[in-house]
C-alpha cells in the first residue's frame, strides 16, 4: 500500500461535517478538539488518533471500539457519540457529545476530599452506570478520577459522565491488548488485572473502591515510585482502615473495603453496590433541606404532603422538617366545665375535629 501523507489538524481543519475550533487536551491514544458541525447547530468533542500510533496494530480498533460502545449503551452517565470516520491519512475520528465539566480528579485536588454522602451518591451513580454495562459483557478496564466528569447544571438530571471507553475489554472485538502490556492506570488496578490475569467486571469494582477511597481520604490506597511497587502493593498488602483516616460512617468504610477485597469473588457487583450506595447516601442526607417558594404556594404545600410541619422562615423561604409519626389529636390532659356553677359538668379536652393538628404545626389550608 502506498504511503500517505500525515493530515494536519489546525483551527478551521475540516473533519468530516466538523470544523476545528480549538484542541482540548491530549491523551495517551488521541488528542480532543472542540469542533462545530457546518450545517447543524452542533458543538462536538471530536477525539482524533496521535499519528504516532497508526502503523500499530489494535490502536485504530480501540478508538472504534469506543465508538461502538458508545453508541450500544444508551445512558445519561455516558456521552452520546454523533458521528465517526476516517481522515485521509486513514487515522480514525469520534464525535461525541461535549460536556462542559470538571474531573473528579481536579476535584478532589481543589477540596482535598469529599464528605461521606458525596462519596456514597458518587459511588451509586457511577455503579447505575456500570450496571448496564456490564450486563452487556463491556468492562471499562480504567476507572480514574480523570474519567469522571462532574456536572453542575445536567440537562438530563444525570450528575456525571464515566469517559475514555478507549481500553474497554468488548466481546464482540476480541483481544485487542497488545502482547506484553496491560490497559489501564497502575494505582486504581485490580490485583488480576495488573498481574495480567483474566479479568472480569469486579475489576471495574476494585477500581471504584479505590476512587471512593481516594475520594474519602484524598489519596489511594496503595502508591509507589515504580510500576513494580504499585503492583506489588496491590497484589499483597491490605489497605489502611478508612476509620483510621477520615470520619466517614462505618457502613460507608465497609462498603468501600468489600469493593478492594483481593478475591474478585469477594466484592460486590455493580448492581449491589447501586443498591447499598443508595441507601447510604439517603441515610447520609441532611434531614433540613431549604427550599424557596413563593407564598401563593403556601396552600398547596400544605395540601399535598401532610407529613411536613410547614416553618414560614424571615426571608419568606420555607423549611420543611420531617416529623415523627404521631397520634393527630391532643392527649387528655384536663377537663373543661361547661356551666360553672354546683351542676357543672366536666369533660374532657378532645380534638375539635378529625384534622387537628399536633401542637406545633401549622395548618395553612385556606378557610372560606
Amino acid at each position: 500500500m502506498p504511503a500517505v501523507d500525515l493530515y494536519e489538524i489546525a483551527t478551521q481543519s475540516m473533519v468530516g461535517p466538523y470544523r476545528i475550533v480549538k484542541e482540548l487536551g491530549r491523551g495517551g491514544m488521541a488528542t480532543v478538539y472542540e469542533a462545530h458541525h457546518v450545517m447543524l447547530p452542533r458543538r462536538a468533542a471530536l477525539k482524533v488518533m496521535h499519528a504516532e500510533l497508526r502503523h500499530q496494530p489494535g490502536n485504530a480498533t480501540r478508538l472504534v471500539q469506543e465508538a461502538v460502545i458508545l453508541e450500544e449503551v444508551r445512558h445519561p452517565g455516558i456521552v452520546q457519540v454523533y458521528d465517526c470516520g476516517l481522515l485521509p491519512d486513514r487515522r480514525p475520528w469520534v464525535a461525541m457529545e461535549l460536556v462542559a465539566a470538571e474531573s473528579l480528579g481536579a476535584k478532589i485536588a481543589r477540596e482535598g476530599s469529599l464528605s461521606p454522602r458525596a462519596v456514597a451518591a458518587l459511588l451509586a451513580n457511577i455503579a447505575e452506570v456500570l450496571a448496564p454495562v456490564h450486563a452487556r459483557g463491556i468492562i471499562h478496564r480504567d476507572l480514574k478520577p480523570d474519567n469522571i466528569l462532574i456536572l453542575d447544571n445536567a440537562t438530563d438530571g444525570f450528575p456525571l459522565r464515566l469517559i475514555d471507553w478507549g481500553v474497554a475489554k468488548l466481546a464482540s472485538f476480541g483481544r485487542l491488548t497488545l502482547d506484553g502490556m496491560t490497559p489501564g492506570t497502575p494505582v486504581y488496578m485490580a490485583p488480576e488485572q495488573a498481574s495480567g490475569r483474566d479479568l472480569g467486571s469486579s475489576c471495574d469494582i476494585y477500581g471504584l473502591g479505590v476512587v471512593a477511597y481516594e475520594a474519602l481520604t484524598g489519596q489511594p490506597p496503595f502508591d509507589g515510585h515504580s510500576l513494580a511497587e504499585i503492583v506489588c502493593l496491590h497484589l499483597t498488602r491490605e489497605p489502611t482502615s478508612l476509620r483510621a483516616l477520615c470520619d466517614a460512617p462505618g457502613t460507608l468504610c465497609e462498603l468501600v473495603h468489600s469493593m478492594l477485597d483481593k478475591d474478585p469473588a469477594q466484592r460486590p457487583t455493580a448492581a449491589d453496590v447501586l443498591r447499598l450506595a443508595r441507601v447510604l447516601a439517603d441515610d447520609f442526607a441532611d434531614p433540613c433541606d431549604v427550599v424557596e417558594i413563593d407564598v401563593d404556594d403556601f396552600s398547596a404545600l400544605a395540601d399535598d404532603d401532610e407529613d411536613y410541619i410547614v416553618e414560614i422562615m424571615p426571608t419568606l423561604s420555607i423549611r420543611t422538617l420531617p416529623i415523627l409519626r404521631a397520634p393527630r389529636w391532643t392527649p387528655e390532659i384536663a377537663f373543661n366545665a361547661v356551666n360553672a356553677g354546683p351542676t357543672a359538668r366536666l369533660r374532657p379536652i378532645t380534638p375539635r375535629g378529625a384534622r387537628d393538628q399536633v401542637s406545633g404545626e401549622i395548618d395553612l389550608r385556606r378557610r372560606s
